[in-house]
């Protein structure tokens, strides 16, 4: 049984809002190309073949009155009349008396029912002579005799094929004109909203002085003044934060430090104090430590989201980072793979912070790293980091870079170091994620664009505020 899933699917580019517009321009189009040649087919059709039975009409009549003159001299036969006719070319007359009849146009005898017709129609009708069709049109010439005329209709056939063509390609050629016409409108009627897109993703990246350029389009404008006033709102509330955070930073710093302090002096006379004041003393610097370790991570996790930086974008090597990195650290055998120089153009402190973090929670969650390596393509740079641990499940490997999320291999940690490297990478332009290692533990792939990658040709004219 076919579901919803076996179904046709349109290709993406006609099902979004581009593709509605097209199609509501090819079926406008369509509806009225088909009632408009149906309806010039249909006029013309009824137009030509009314003048045809009309002109048969009027010509049988002429030349019924023709053969009364003629026939009243009696030196003149019937066929002779008959044969002095001027007949259009194809026409086929038949003079029909009671004693007989004659034919003038036919290479052969109508077909008898023709001949033998006992009742004369009193308008034009069609009939078949040999597989053509004819207009059959009759008059009362005098005394009994009628004069039956065929006049040929495969022109006005041949006429009305040609219409019906030229109708068809007309109607194709207008559905086409639409097809372009809807897609340069749906092109040009979007070009609006992709520029706001375009703005908001380098706004959400960290340009928050970014703002779209007055519209001079009435229709366009509110748009543009609701989006930069909500910019503007945004920046404001950041600001805000930004206070906040050097407000908080100054203000638990402070006594936290000399908790810290306070402790450390105490622990310099532990010798002096009893077992249980010293075990007390023990988790008092424990976690003193630990809180100092989450308020610095806190902290540095808020200047990161509200855009807080220390330094500004320069070049630099990942892996001279990582090595330097790892050169001070007692970590055990690491297969090192750095022959890429991996240069990116990022903030030294906030990407070395990042790589500290990774390293220390393979070392803390992960029994240690293994291997690391620097990857560049020339369009990105990927840092991979694995560890020897039991690895992390697949419903845990986003959830990790959430704040205050620990996996289930976890055992301590404030759940902030991976969700700072998420949101530190992502002040970059790259992106963080986690894997199973093959031969078991976790793989975590850093990834950032390169420095040699071509600017984009594609911003939108944004103005700086």
């Amino acid at each position: 049984m076919s579901g919803p899933e076996s179904r046709p699917r349109l290709p993406l580019r006609f099902r979004g809002l581009r593709g509605r517009v097209m199609a509501a321009f090819v079926l406008g189009a369509s509806l009225v190309a088909l009632l408009l040649a149906g309806s010039v087919y249909a006029v013309s059709t009824s137009y030509m073949e009314t003048q045809r039975v009309r002109t048969v009409e009027r010509a049988v009549a002429v030349h019924a009155e023709i053969l009364r003159l003629r026939l009243d001299s009696p030196r003149i036969t019937a066929a002779e009349a008959l044969e002095s006719l001027h007949l259009t070319p194809g026409t086929i007359a038949m003079l029909q008396w009671s004693t007989g009849s004659s034919v003038v146009g036919a290479d052969v005898g109508l077909p008898a029912v023709l001949e033998q017709a006992e009742e004369v129609p009193s308008a034009a009708t069609e009939v078949t002579i040999d597989g053509h069709p004819y207009l059959r049109a009759v008059a009362e010439v005098e005394d009994g005799a009628v004069l039956h005329e065929f006049a040929p209709l495969s022109e006005l056939e041949t006429t009305l094929r040609m219409l019906r063509s030229i109708l068809l390609a007309s109607a194709v050629l207008a559905v086409a004109v639409a097809a372009a016409l809807g897609a340069w409108a749906a092109q040009y009627a979007l070009s609006p909203l992709r520029q706001v897109a375009r703005t908001a993703a380098r706004i959400a990246s960290g340009e928050h002085d970014l703002r779209l350029p007055r519209a001079a389009d009435d229709d366009l404008s509110p748009t543009v003044d609701a989006f930069n006033t909500m910019v503007d709102s945004l920046q404001q509330r950041i600001e805000r934060e930004r206070r906040l955070v050097s407000d908080l930073s100054h203000e638990l710093r402070t006594p936290l430090t000399t908790l810290t302090t306070t402790a450390s002096v105490l622990a310099g006379h532990r010798e002096e104090l009893s077992e249980r004041p010293r075990a007390a003393l023990g988790l008092l610097v424990e976690e003193t430590t630990y809180l100092r370790g989450l308020l610095d991570d806190m902290l540095a996790l808020a200047r990161a989201e509200a855009g807080i930086h220390r330094s500004d974008p320069a070049p630099l090597s990942l892996s001279a980072l990582l090595s330097h990195l790892l050169a001070g650290r007692d970590t055990g055998p690491v297969v090192l793979d750095l022959a890429d120089d991996g240069m990116v153009r990022g903030r030294r402190m906030e990407l070395e912070r990042a790589l500290v973090n990774l390293l220390a929670n393979a070392d803390r969650h992960g029994g240690g790293v293994v291997a690391v390596r620097v990857d560049n393509d020339g369009a990105e740079v990927r840092v991979t980091i694995d560890d020897a641990g039991p690895g992390v499940a697949p419903q845990d490997r986003e959830r990790i870079f959430e704040r205050f999320v620990t996996s289930s291999r976890s055992s301590g940690g404030t759940g902030i170091g991976l969700a700072l490297v998420a949101e530190t990478v992502t002040g970059h332009h790259g992106r963080i994620s986690c894997a199973e290692r093959p031969g078991g533990g976790a793989r975590f792939v850093l990834t950032m664009p390169a420095l040699s990658r071509p600017a984009d040709t594609g911003e939108p004219a944004a103005t700086q505020h």
